[in-house]
């Protein structure tokens, strides 16, 4: 009798922690998911607030990101990697090769490039 209960508790334990290992994949699973989202949210935030800028000035565009702020965009909104950590620090260049490790937006900003006037998002850093 006593080893009967003895493997029900053991049981009950191992089932516990089965289920809370689950429950915490999950978890992280959904944040995961929810920094995806808001990164998508953020971006599309830029682009339309430079196509605003652009319509408010003749199609011209800003010389940097940071002319958005305040009018077009509160601030620069924040940008999450792939270990969680964010950043909303913005480096304006005249090439997409020019993203470093705390660079969360790129803004193209030579008149030249192909790429003039466009923000890219750096989800390798």
């Amino acid at each position: 009798m006593k080893i009967n209960f003895k493997i029900e508790i053991i049981f009950a334990i191992g089932l516990t922690f089965l289920l809370l290992g689950l429950c915490v994949n999950k978890f992280f699973a959904l944040k995961t998911q929810a920094r995806q989202g808001l990164n998508e949210k953020s971006f599309t935030a830029v682009q339309e607030a430079l196509s605003v800028y652009r319509g408010d000035n003749e199609g011209r565009c800003p010389d940097t990101l940071e002319e958005l702020v305040p009018f077009y965009l509160e601030k620069i909104p924040s940008f999450y990697n792939s270990k969680g950590q964010m950043s909303n620090a913005v480096k304006n260049t005249g090439t997409t090769d020019a993203f470093d490790k705390e660079t969360a937006w790129l803004y193209v900003n030579d008149k030249t490039s192909p790429d003039y006037c466009t923000v890219f998002k750096n989800e390798k850093y």
